[in-house]
């Protein structure tokens, strides 16, 4: 089905470049394939400690997925250059900022390696624009890869208990009703396991269903695979991402309306903690929106650096609080986002939207802004976990 795939301009290529496109397209289908595993290589360095604690936020990690990535744009590195180069005053002042955020944050070292993946990330989508990728190109593999990931989250649901095997390699960690330190949810007296899949965690998962299903919904996508897609979305039990899919699919508002009020109760939540109090699922997060605000004022301009919220906070806890489990991103994603980039990084991000706002008025576009939003004024996958950053990349690399 070439005639899909390619131009009428196809035959008239050179032969070198017809297999260049021909493996671009199968290393594409073999990212969009493996996207939801966490098949990788962690180190260890010391700096991926916080309180002498090893920290998986801070665990510089080789994945699967990025030696795809890294081959796909090697392959795409020519048409690359020819736009880096017209683009030369953009690229160098990023690269200074990076320097700044990096060389002056807490960490700098952590700060070097997050920034390399970001980097990464955003050639990646790059190289998806310039070759024009669609729909077309990654629905396959994404409904198959998907359906795994769902079928799988169903076995752990009803069985309480992880399945091993290959799943292993893809990211799955073995787990069973007996596990401490898992997501549980209490239902009618009965506590259970709430499944994650190859994902580290239910909402995660959540998150990265959402977004697909939105995909499949604006392609009108067979009924039955949206009502499986929405079925493992819905067994995550996943309270921001399912109040996101209402809002969204079910009792449809105003997009500028919800951007405008969770944006805001985003920005507004780390002083008004005795009100969110009363919600179960935000309070027990509540502790470290505080520390976010010290974090933002000990370095407002620049930043503490990309990915040193977690070494930041170690300066704010008290010694019965720097336990594993409490040495997390602030579950926020504005607030995170404004700590680790400081004011500097905002307004160039501000800028950068002012620039390409028609683009971003999109419908489509601004629906995935919108769930963005909505889900980030509770958790910080988005902002953290690649599986989480690489399918918004994907969707917004075909939306825009």
């Amino acid at each position: 089905m070439k005639s899909k795939q390619y131009s009428k301009s196809w035959y008239n290529l050179p032969a070198g470049r017809q297999v260049s496109l021909v493996f671009s397209t199968i290393l594409l289908q073999l990212i969009v394939f493996f996207l939801p595993s966490q098949l990788g290589l962690h180190f260890w360095p010391e700096f991926s400690r916080a309180a002498g604690i090893k920290i998986d936020y801070l665990s510089p990690t080789l994945y699967f997925t990025d030696l795809l990535i890294i081959a796909f744009i090697a392959l795409n590195l020519k048409i690359i250059l020819i736009w880096l180069k017209n683009y030369k005053f953009e690229v160098v002042f990023l690269l200074v900022y990076v320097f700044l955020n990096s060389f002056y944050g807490v960490s700098p070292s952590n700060s070097f390696f997050w920034w390399g993946r970001v980097l990464l990330y955003l050639l990646f989508i790059l190289t998806l624009r310039l070759r024009k990728v669609t729909w077309l190109h990654i629905k396959n593999p994404l409904i198959i890869s998907t359906l795994l990931v769902v079928s799988l989250e169903m076995f752990q649901l009803f069985h309480q208990s992880s399945f091993g095997g290959l799943f292993y390699w893809l990211g799955e960690r073995a787990f069973s009703s007996s596990t401490s330190g898992l997501a549980r949810l209490s239902l009618g007296g009965v506590d259970f396991v709430r499944p994650p899949s190859v994902f580290s965690h239910p909402n995660s998962l959540a998150g990265y269903l959402l977004v697909v299903y939105y995909l499949l919904h604006l392609r009108r996508s067979a009924l039955w695979c949206r009502l499986f897609v929405f079925l493992g979305l819905l067994f995550t039990f996943s309270k921001g991402a399912l109040l996101a899919f209402l809002l969204i699919f079910t009792f449809p508002f105003n997009s500028y309306l919800i951007l405008a009020f969770f944006l805001t109760f985003s920005l507004l939540q780390p002083f008004l903690p005795n009100l969110l109090s009363s919600l179960q699922f935000v309070s027990d997060r509540l502790f470290l929106l505080v520390p976010s605000r010290k974090i933002i004022f000990l370095s407002p301009l620049l930043g503490v650096g990309l990915g040193n919220f977690v070494p930041s906070l170690i300066r704010f806890l008290p010694g019965s609080f720097l336990l594993p489990e409490k040495l997390q991103p602030v579950h926020n994603l504005p607030v995170l986002l404004v700590s680790e980039i400081g004011f500097v990084g905002l307004a160039l991000l501000i800028l950068l939207i002012r620039k390409h706002y028609r683009k971003i008025l999109n419908p489509q576009f601004l629906t995935l802004v919108v769930i963005i939003i909505i889900t980030g004024s509770f958790d910080h996958y988005w902002w953290t976990l690649p599986q989480n950053k690489l399918i918004l990349l994907l969707a917004g690399a075909i939306l825009l």
